[in-house]
């Protein structure tokens, strides 16, 4: 999970949440039908003590009238009575079960591991293909599934499948294989073989589908082995008392110490100054981290890195890319120029070189953290430290994703001036790019549809998001795409007027009205909520069902 540090002051805003229902630690129902039974069992005791003599109840406490011969028809009709009302228990507590069991799949506690060390216990409320939406102290998560480690991605998925189809026997062969091909995909091949040998007792034909995906999957790990060492991470372990050197943004501030706040860009002696500080920054990067750090060179990124010599190209190509994708949507002409010379970015392949960079030169705890933008309003310096965990291909894939966020974050903090402008926007913008960018590699738009359906269908409120301008947690990224999305949606001259405004320093509600008809944050809600409808038909059919939203809430 990617975090971005920046220097702020602002306070985090008030966290909306959503209420859930209470389950006992590791408890995986929320009712158990034993409790359901047993109490029927009590209700339905009979209201009388005796014994059993001739397979029938001896009435020993029934009242005078209605022993005897008198007695014999209203003793009749008394057991007819209770028999039927019997029969009729028994068939409530059957629905009464069935309904039960049915919201169990919809509230299946769950524990996720993530790849970048967090843990979450949650309950599930919906779950695709893509990922999984889960709750946890009353606030949603959304995550896809190359998020979590492998070994728990493999398992949680098939968990959830057999909840789905109602038992493990009842998965079907076309089951086991997505559960196999699910495997590889996260580098699981010993869960893989188990999930193909079922598909094929279950059904011959399966087996050579599953054949060819292991096939294909040793021949990437073969191409994978053949590749460099790892960069070693002896002598990198930080000390407590270790001193924080001064890094790029203090480097920078002197260079620059008499510019004026906000210009858009220095004078050109000055820019190559910049540029002459940042190779010297370089040198020092590598006499502290490793003599095997190199520098690529793109046209407007310098970019080190440790990584091995045939991937290096990927960075120069996506960082690039997501240059020329934004200047297109802002307007920008091709000698424009954004960054005070090009723009510094730091990619390491171990934990360590990442820890130890962030630590000595930044002053940052990383923990937890894949990357990292440090942003400087009063000078306009920024660069980019992100770190690749694995060189797997979806390892690359979301060291892209991470790489793309964070570069927007550089590019939108020197656009126009390098005023802040609200946190939502500004990572929801991040994430809607590297989706553009990366396409199906990158997972950031389905979580955001994801989540965002669940908002709609449970009401969940988005207003205190809508008015914060402050820090966001990464758990809302999703969301904040979402709504970025729409406002790009109705016309990119619009949206790009819209952060012009708040880089000039316009309160978001004021741009809001200005760039878009005078929109009210009521009525961009309305018509967030009206868009997400459109894409989710059973979104108001789970809004109308009350009785399946025990933990839904407005406000």
């Amino acid at each position: 999970m990617s975090f971005r540090l920046v220097h702020h002051d602002t306070p985090r805003p008030a966290r909306p949440r959503v209420r859930v229902p209470s389950i006992k630690p590791g408890a995986r129902r929320v009712v158990r039908p034993s409790a359901v039974s047993r109490n029927v069992r009590l209700f339905l005791s009979p209201p009388c003590q005796g014994g059993i003599e001739g397979g029938r109840t001896t009435p020993k406490n029934l009242p005078q009238p209605l022993l005897g011969k008198e007695g014999s028809k209203k003793r009749h009709d008394l057991f007819k009575n209770i028999t039927r009302l019997a029969i009729i228990a028994w068939a409530l507590a059957l629905v009464l079960m069935v309904s039960v069991a049915h919201a169990q799949t919809e509230t299946i506690r769950i524990d996720v591991k993530l790849r970048t060390g967090g843990a979450l216990t949650g309950m599930v409320v919906d779950h695709t293909d893509h990922g999984l939406v889960m709750v946890t102290d009353g606030t949603p998560y959304v995550f896809a599934w190359e998020e979590l480690e492998a070994d728990n991605a493999c398992t949680t998925r098939r968990d959830l499948m057999t909840l789905e189809r109602g038992g493990e026997d009842r998965l079907t062969s076309e089951d086991h294989l997505r559960l196999g091909r699910f495997a590889l995909r996260h580098g699981r091949s010993g869960f893989a073989v188990r999930a193909f040998r079922q598909a094929g007792r279950l059904d011959p034909s399966s087996v050579e589908p599953a054949r060819e995906a292991l096939a294909r999957f040793r021949e990437e790990q073969e191409v994978e082995d053949r590749a460099e060492p790892d960069a070693s991470d002896h002598a990198l372990k930080p000390t407590r008392d270790e001193e924080v050197e001064p890094g790029l943004a203090e480097r920078i501030d002197a260079e620059l110490a008499n510019r004026p706040a906000l210009a858009p860009l220095p004078a050109a002696e000055a820019r190559k100054r910049v540029l002459g500080t940042y190779r010297k920054f370089g040198a020092k990067v590598q006499e502290v981290i490793g003599k095997d750090v190199v520098l690529v060179e793109s046209a407007h990124f310098l970019i080190w890195t440790d990584w091995e010599p045939r991937y290096r190209d990927r960075l120069a190509r996506w960082t690039e890319s997501m240059y020329e994708s934004l200047s297109e949507a802002f307007g920008l002409a091709a000698t424009d120029e954004v960054f005070l010379a090009k723009c510094p970015v730091f990619c390491w392949r171990t934990k360590g070189r990442f820890h130890r960079f962030a630590r000595h030169f930044d002053g940052y705890d990383v923990t937890n953290a894949i990357g990292y933008t440090r942003s400087i309003e009063a000078n306009g310096h920024v660069h980019v430290v992100l770190l690749r965990q694995g060189r797997s291909a979806a390892d690359f894939d979301r060291f892209a994703w991470t790489l793309v966020h964070e570069g927007t974050h550089a590019f939108v903090h020197r656009l126009f001036t390098t005023r802040l402008i609200p946190h939502w926007v500004n990572e929801g913008l991040a994430e809607l790019t590297a989706e553009r960018i990366l396409g199906d590699r990158c997972p950031a738009g389905e979580n955001a549809a994801l989540l965002a359906r669940q908002y709609v269908r449970y009401d969940w409120p988005i207003r205190e998001l809508l008015r914060s301008t402050g820090p966001i947690e990464v758990y809302d990224y999703p969301l904040a795409h979402s709504i970025v999305a729409l406002l790009e949606d109705s016309g990119r001259e619009r949206f790009a007027g819209f952060i012009r405004d708040l880089k000039d320093g316009r309160a978001l509600e004021d741009a809001l009205d200005s760039s878009y008809d005078h929109l009210t944050f009521e009525e961009l809600e309305a018509r967030w909520r009206s868009s997400v409808h459109r894409t989710d038909p059973e979104s108001k059919a789970h809004a109308d069902d009350s009785s399946r939203l025990p933990w839904a809430t407005g406000g």
